[in-house]
């Protein structure tokens, strides 16, 4: 349905843009334009943050391990291709070369829920409704997920005034860091307070640049409607783990290059 819907839309802006005749001047960026603009897609580089890897003590575990960083090519988010994946500027130096920004991001918080203590049949009558049920504790919770995306872009003229190709170059980061802490989690057989094991923490970062290509096709003066691919990228992934307080991090890294990949979708205005 959402891309039933979203082809209708062009379609329509389409017919619209057609109707206006205006010259190649209006529709060509000229210098200080600026463009906003929402990228729609599947792929995009995100810090991400194993819970498995980061709570491994916690759940028992004696050899601790941690997860290699995922590739780059293969960084896809569940979305589909028209959900929103972030926004991009450009400001227009010349007419020509264009600075460029993308980004977004998340932040997600759970706190901590206490457990709760039971009592088995405190009267002692053995019917039902007077057991008072014990529930566990809930570990609490905190994500931080983001992308940025900088650089520059340098426009081809055309023929065609409503078209418009560029090639550009960008430095590419992401970040993402899970936190995971302990409430209070109850008495041991001995009536003594459980330890907690405090903070768990883990970070994910991405450092790398890519070379872009793509076309702003404007369906109307002002209004376009983009397609963007990574011709060629190079990431430089890690993931570190804080396995326990007091305990040095320990890291993975991963040097990821890939060609032709993260295709976008991008609807924006020129102002």
């Amino acid at each position: 349905m959402k891309k039933i819907l979203f082809v209708c839309i062009v379609c329509v802006l389409s017919l619209l843009g057609m109707s206006h005749v205006v010259s190649a001047q209006e529709y060509a960026p000229q210098a200080g334009d600026k463009m906003v603009s929402l990228r729609l897609g599947k792929a995009v580089s995100v810090g991400y943050v194993s819970y498995n890897s980061v709570n491994q003590v916690a759940n028992g575990s004696q050899n601790t391990y941690i997860s290699q960083p995922n590739s780059v090519a293969n960084d896809f988010t569940n979305n589909n291709i028209v959900n929103a994946i972030g926004i991009e500027a450009k400001y227009f130096l010349k007419s020509n070369i264009a600075l460029r920004f993308a980004g977004s991001g998340i932040l997600s918080a759970s706190p901590a829920q206490d457990v709760t203590e039971g009592v088995q049949d405190p009267e002692g009558i053995n019917y039902p409704g007077t057991t008072i049920p014990a529930f566990r504790h809930l570990e609490g919770k905190a994500t931080k997920q983001f992308y940025l995306d900088l650089g520059a872009d340098y426009y081809f003229a055309t023929k065609i005034a409503r078209l418009q190709p560029y090639l550009g170059a960008q430095l590419n980061s992401n970040y993402g860091q899970l936190e995971i802490f302990d409430g209070y989690r109850g008495l041991d057989a001995g009536g003594e307070v459980i330890p907690t094991y405090d903070t768990r923490r883990g970070e994910a970062y991405g450092l790398g640049g890519s070379v872009v290509g793509g076309v702003d096709y404007y369906l109307a003066e002002g209004l376009f409607l983009g397609l963007e691919i990574k011709a060629a990228s190079y990431m430089y992934n890690v993931n570190r783990i804080f396995h326990q307080q007091g305990m040095e991090a320990q890291d993975a890294a991963t040097h990821n290059t890939s060609f032709l990949t993260q295709p976008v979708i991008k609807l924006g205005f020129k102002f």
